[in-house]
């Protein structure tokens, strides 16, 4: 038998067994419901002092101001009271705070309900909801649920079932008072706005057209800015790191001005009478009549200059005035993945005689692919719903996506038409995006078997 080695280590005496910590679910759920309480004690308040304090009424206290004022305290006074109970009961992780906790939550869904059917206000109920649902997960022990709830229940709320709203009202059909009926008897109907746009008016395509147009701007605009960024995101990349932080903030400034005012900037720059058009049509004009006097060479020039130059409410206007929006867009991006690339593979192509060419095509281009795609798409999606750029600098003359909708809506009442023209619209988003993550991943699918080959 082995033997037993004394290693003259005793307890100590001061050692207390471990204890077990909050349970952190628990934890945060009554945070939610003290938060709740809070908010019930903010109305009791108001609703108390409401003679006193000259408050601004809130929806639900109109609401409320039509039965006796005994109703209004008996819900705030219950309801926070129960989250209140709720919350250190969690807190204190007694035996029954999760049944009262439940009972609560149900209680909190009812008062939404209650809310929005009294006040017709929906942020409220909303947010009433959203805390409820919270909860539950909290007080079920959902990790990834509770993780992942706040930004599924926004996209929920702002954009699936708006989308949802969108879709069904591009299924009806406008009335003479501009109202929206619905015939879902009849399947044929239902997609009459679909193929109204392919249709022709007047013998023309009218829409398709415009669509048409939108998109060749959009393709347009993309390729300009990556034109132009391209090299300046490389330069911006190979500088150093502190001129790299100083370059990156001067391309960022623009951010700092609304989009509208540096548009109309824009345009007293580019109209008849702005700074260019003065130059040419006075300035230049001038010199050029009194050098016609000394020679006849220069007649064209004084011809030229005596016309203002087209400059606004055109095409290229409106080209003009999306590139300069959303260059920043693109340049962003390819200067992130051109930060990453390592300067030591283009070093080692040019050791291994390989042209400027080829270790652009067969090196930076492939390790750029991501940025050129991800920069693209941010450009593309703006440019071919673009409203403000297109109707301030191209006018009446130049009509795009952005404006048809917004005269569907807006000026036709034809809700059902325009809903139709934005679900195509998102349908070629949509495939912008799909192709943005399938070439995403297929460069990262490359990148990784590169790595492991090297290995």
């Amino acid at each position: 038998m082995a033997a037993a080695h004394n290693t003259g280590l005793s307890p100590s005496p001061l050692a207390t067994p471990m204890q077990r910590g909050r349970d952190p679910f628990l934890s945060a759920a009554a945070c939610v419901f003290l938060g709740q309480a809070l908010l019930w004690l903010s109305l009791l308040f108001r609703w108390a002092t409401f003679n006193i304090i000259n408050w601004q009424p809130l929806a639900v206290e109109l609401a409320l101001a039509q039965w006796s004022p005994v109703v209004a305290y008996a819900v705030y006074g219950a309801l926070a009271a129960l989250a209140i109970a709720a919350g250190i009961g969690l807190l204190r992780e007694t035996r029954r705070a999760r049944p009262l906790a439940l009972a609560t939550l149900l209680l909190t869904l009812v008062a939404a309900a209650a809310y929005y059917s009294l006040a017709r206000e929906f942020y409220g109920a909303v947010l009433l909801a959203g805390l409820s649902g919270l909860t539950f997960l909290l007080l079920t022990r959902r990790t990834a649920w509770s993780l992942a709830y706040p930004s599924f229940y926004w996209l929920l709320i702002f954009f699936l079932i708006p989308l949802a709203i969108v879709f069904v009202v591009s299924l009806g059909e406008r009335t003479r008072l501009g109202t929206v009926t619905y015939d879902f008897g009849s399947a044929r109907t239902l997609f009459d706005d679909y193929a109204r746009i392919f249709s022709r008016i007047n013998g023309e395509f009218i829409y398709l057209r415009i669509f048409g147009r939108s998109l060749w701007l959009a393709f347009l605009n993309t390729a300009i800015c990556l034109l132009f960024a391209y090299p300046f995101a490389y330069w911006i990349a190979r500088q150093p790191a502190n001129r790299r932080t100083v370059l990156i903030f001067l391309v960022m400034i623009p951010f700092w001005t609304n989009f509208l005012v540096r548009t109309y900037a824009w345009m007293l720059i580019l109209r008849d009478s702005g700074l260019i058009n003065n130059f040419w049509s006075i300035t230049l004009h001038e010199q050029a009549v009194r050098l016609a006097g000394v020679s006849p060479l220069f007649d064209w020039l004084a011809a030229a200059t005596s016309q203002k130059l087209p400059l606004l409410y055109n095409f290229p206007a409106v080209l003009l005035g999306l590139f300069y929006g959303y260059l920043p867009f693109m340049v962003l991006p390819l200067y992130t993945n051109l930060e990453k690339v390592n300067w030591s593979l283009l070093e080692a192509a040019s050791d291994l005689y390989a042209g400027r060419r080829q270790s652009f095509r067969r090196i930076l281009l492939p390790l750029t692919l991501p940025g050129i795609i991800a920069g693209s798409i941010i450009v593309f999606i703006p440019s071919l719903g673009a409203y403000v750029t297109p109707d301030l600098m191209g006018g009446a003359k130049v009509s795009l996506l952005g404006n048809l909708l917004q005269q569907q809506f807006m000026t036709v009442r034809d809700w059902p038409f325009g809903s139709a023209i934005s679900f195509i619209m998102m349908a070629v988003m949509l495939a912008a995006t799909l192709v943005y993550f399938r070439v995403s991943a297929e460069s990262e699918r490359a990148a990784e078997m590169t790595v492991g080959v090297d290995k």
